[in-house]
């Protein structure tokens, strides 16, 4: 059952860097809030600033302007050594590219958030979050030795290991083919049916259509309210609060300027039985002698 607590307050939070003629707005004016239990995506096009918006989401960047409350607790009153500690045990990362350590096996790469911690009992919640994902019977194997999907599921297990209170995915199908980005959209819906708050950031409508909230962002501003449908990877439409992309459409070629005022008027034209030319003569080589 989602509770009505929010775990995640935007305020007219801007983002600017630099000053000047010269400073780029990156987030103009947002406001947003995501509860507890949610399962929201972040659409928007290169340069949109949903990069920017993820980063200020995972503590990693702070606002210029403006308020984030991280489960009611204001972000910018806490200290670099409360930032970490939030990045650390409280959110879960999951990026486009998997950040494996190619030495370590799979569980091993699991229990490396509970490593800075020093958690007891670190292999039994690796092998405990493998499971969730599927992966029970790869524990032992090295990244080289799993397909770009299982690494992808390896990393949702080590964001899950330290049980945190937001799933926060950029982009954890940019590297996947079809089928794999398939298996990790159902491993996200799976999760979020267990009661995780899990915020995905995509380019991808069809990856968007995953969640059960949409929001839009361009030009550093965010949106919602505009009903899009369309099909995500389980064949299923979706309705969706992404902004539709305008479909160009190829304009008629005009047709070609007529030299003859005779072919303008359909009277004058042959008729239509009159037979066919026949082939030109050939002219006769002229040869030297």
């Amino acid at each position: 059952m989602i509770e009505d607590r929010p775990v995640i307050q935007l305020d007219n939070v801007y983002k600017t860097y630099g000053s000047g003629e010269t400073a780029v707005h990156a987030l103009r004016s947002v406001t947003m809030t995501v509860r507890q239990g949610e399962f929201v995506a972040i659409i928007g096009p290169s340069g949109s600033g949903k990069s920017t918006l993820m980063n200020i989401l995972g503590c990693l960047d702070v606002p210029s302007i403006g308020r984030y409350r991280f489960a009611g607790e204001d972000v910018s009153r806490m200290t670099d050594a409360s930032l970490a500690r939030v990045r650390n045990e409280r959110i879960g990362f999951v990026f486009q590219q998997f950040h494996l350590l190619k030495r370590m096996n799979a569980w091993r790469n699991v229990e490396l958030p509970l490593l800075y911690r020093r958690v007891r009992g670190r292999k039994d919640k690796a092998l405990r979050s493998l499971q969730m994902v599927g992966l029970a019977d790869r524990v032992h194997h090295l990244p080289n030795e799993l397909s770009g999907g299982q690494q992808q599921r390896v990393a949702i297990a080590r964001a899950l290991v330290t049980d945190p209170e937001l799933l926060l995915a950029d982009e954890p199908t940019g590297n996947l083919d079809t089928h794999s980005s398939a298996e990790i959209l159902q491993i996200l819906r799976t999760l979020h049916g267990s009661g995780r708050t899990i915020i995905l950031i995509t380019h991808d409508p069809d990856i968007a259509a995953t969640a059960q909230r949409v929001i839009s962002i361009r030009d550093g501003e965010v949106s919602e309210g505009v009903t899009l449908t369309v099909a995500h990877l389980s064949g299923q439409p979706v309705p969706t609060t992404a902004r539709a992309q305008r479909r160009r459409t190829r304009r008629a070629a005009a047709p070609a300027a007529v030299d003859d005022p005779r072919a303008a008027d359909p009277s004058t034209a042959p008729p239509t039985d009159a037979p066919a030319p026949g082939p030109r003569p050939r002219r006769p080589r002229s040869r030297t002698e």
